[in-house]
C-alpha cells in the first residue's frame, strides 16, 4: 500500500492521522518538523505527503515546505496536501482555501481544514494517490 509522510507537530493529530490511515493499510510515518525535510523526503519515499501549516520552528513552516519540495525536478512530483487549522487558530482577516493553490504562493495538490470527516480525508488521499 502506498507510503504517507505526515508532518505536523500536534500529537493528538497524528496519533488520530496514523490510526485513520493505518486502518485502510496505509504505511505512515510522522515527522514533527521541516527539518532535514529534503533529506528525510528523499530517503522516505512517500505516495503521498499531508503536511501542517503551523509549526513551532515558523508559523508558515508548511508553506515554505511545499514550496521547497516543489523546487526539486523529484520530489515536486509527491503529491502534497496540506491539512491545516491556520483558518480556525489564526487571527487574519481571510482564509486559506483549495482557491489559494498556485505554483507561487502554495504548490500542492489539495488542502483541507481541520478537523476533517475521515471520510473526506480518505476520499482526498485517494484522489491524489
Amino acid at each position: 500500500m502506498a507510503k504517507i509522510l505526515v508532518i505536523d507537530d500536534d500529537q493528538d493529530i497524528t496519533d488520530n492521522l496514523s490510526m485513520i490511515l493505518e486502518s485502510q493499510g496505509y504505511q505512515v510515518t510522522v515527522k514533527g518538523d521541516t527539518d532535514r525535510l529534503l533529506e528525510e523526503v528523499r530517503a522516505l519515499r512517500p505516495d503521498l505527503i499531508i503536511l501542517d501549516i503551523m509549526l513551532p520552528e515558523d508559523a508558515q513552516a508548511g508553506f515554505k515546505a511545499a514550496r521547497l519540495l516543489n523546487q526539486d525536478a523529484e520530489l515536486g512530483r509527491i503529491p502534497v496536501l496540506i491539512l491545516s487549522a491556520v483558518n480556525q487558530r489564526s487571527n487574519l482577516s481571510f482564509g486559506f482555501s483549495e482557491h489559494d493553490i498556485s505554483p507561487d504562493f502554495m504548490p500542492v495538490e489539495a488542502f483541507l481544514d481541520k478537523p476533517v470527516e475521515p471520510k473526506v480525508l480518505l476520499e482526498k488521499i485517494e484522489q491524489l494517490l
